[in-house]
């Protein structure tokens, strides 16, 4: 996402290449890569919310933003909320944390997560590299 000064709606759709390592506190570590189809919205360069569906995973997702620290700054900083229902296993998994933005290659993250049945944290360490198309601006 490239957002610019003055835009109060930006419609996007595309895909995300997302590379992580997940952790658990038990010491286990998973090195994982998803790819994720997405339709999201930027309200005023500052809220970005989407829906979208992992294919690996079977899994739908809502992913909500807010950027703090704005566009205008070396580096962007947001904090997100995402859940994610994966079919194949019945599991509602909700995640938490901050995302920085990269320029124009994409964001970093770093995200605590657990199954909302079955308390038990995890953190995931990312990168989010989009190929992004913008449907609609004003």
């Amino acid at each position: 996402m490239n957002a610019q000064e003055g835009e109060r709606l930006k419609v996007i759709t595309g895909v995300r290449v997302n590379p992580f390592v997940m952790y658990d506190f038990d010491g286990n570590k998973t090195e994982i890569t998803r790819i994720h189809a997405e339709l999201g919205a930027m309200f005023n360069n500052k809220t970005y919310l989407s829906v979208g569906y992992t294919p690996f995973a079977n899994a739908i997702y809502n992913f909500n933003e807010y950027w703090f620290v704005g566009f205008d700054k070396k580096i962007p900083v947001s904090w997100v909320l995402a859940e994610e229902y994966m079919f194949d296993e019945n599991k509602f998994i909700v995640q938490t944390g901050p995302n920085f933005k990269l320029g124009n290659v994409g964001n970093a993250f770093v995200f605590l997560f657990t199954p909302v049945d079955n308390i038990d944290w995890g953190l995931k360490v990312g990168v989010f590299i989009p190929l992004n198309v913008v449907l609609y601006k004003e």
